[in-house]
């Protein structure tokens, strides 16, 4: 079974995380494979469409990434041959009075155009397509699941976003002994370190830097450290609204749960 969650945001775009974005997963899901979404109540017709557009998105990724993994061999090779075959041809047939530098620049220009038109015959493929009409059909034949336990991580987020930022920043920091929220999850263990290691994963592919920076403070935390200097950093990039500091607390606090 796939599971996807989708937590509802106030006032903020809401999250759709799946396991869709594993590139390495997407040999090992089964055609009849069915799919799960989660949520805290039902959702509208609005949420409904934002879910699936979520899901689309997700697998266009990852099967983009799979079939140029899976043919990235016989890429690289045809791309060998003709940076090989282009330099011989301009070395031999065209006579310049810089030997060797015009015919590697237009060699590797060559090779990069190659490069670049066989990724994107891979991704229109036959197989990829197959793939990618398989995994979409499945997904919008959820089944929609409410999930109540699932309201306390929309609560955190919440309140999170409506606490202080200076407050939160030096809460996620340990600046003035000041403590982070923790989260009350009442479900199953192995459902939240599955939502953990799913947002992760979000994180990893739509915002890499919050993902590396929750992994950060979660270490500096294990060490029970203490970053002035970067809690006043997180204060200032949330002022600027460069930062989605609750989305960052809650990462936190289930990387600790």
């Amino acid at each position: 079974m796939i599971t996807c969650y989708f937590l509802q945001r106030s006032n903020k775009e809401n999250l759709c995380l799946s396991p869709y974005l594993d590139t390495e997963r997407v040999d090992s899901w089964e055609e009849g494979e069915t799919v799960s979404l989660l949520s805290s109540g039902m959702l509208t017709k609005t949420q409904r469409d934002e879910a699936t557009y979520a899901l689309y998105s997700a697998i266009d990724f990852s099967v983009d990434r799979w079939i140029q993994n899976k043919q990235y061999v016989p890429r690289l090779l045809v791309t060998a041959l003709i940076f090989t075959a282009s330099y011989f041809f301009f070395s031999l047939v065209i006579r310049d009075p810089l030997p060797m530098l015009d015919e590697l620049a237009i060699s590797f220009g060559l090779s990069l155009l190659g490069w670049s038109v066989l990724s994107k015959r891979d991704t229109r493929s036959s197989v990829a397509q197959r793939r990618r009409y398989e995994m979409k059909v499945r997904s919008s034949e959820r089944e929609e699941v409410v999930e109540e336990h699932l309201f306390a991580l929309e609560t955190y987020l919440d309140e999170t976003s409506s606490l202080d930022p200076l407050d939160l920043s030096q809460a996620l920091c340990l600046v003035e002994q000041k403590q982070l929220k923790r989260i009350s999850f009442d479900g199953d263990d192995a459902m939240l370190a599955d939502i953990t290691s799913t947002l992760m994963l979000y994180l990893a592919v739509n915002n890499k830097p919050l993902g590396k920076l929750a992994e950060r403070i979660h270490r500096m935390r294990a060490m029970n450290k203490t970053d002035v200097n970067l809690s006043a950093r997180l204060f200032h990039q949330s002022m600027q609204k460069r930062l989605d500091l609750s989305l960052l607390a809650l990462t936190v606090a289930l990387l600790e749960s």
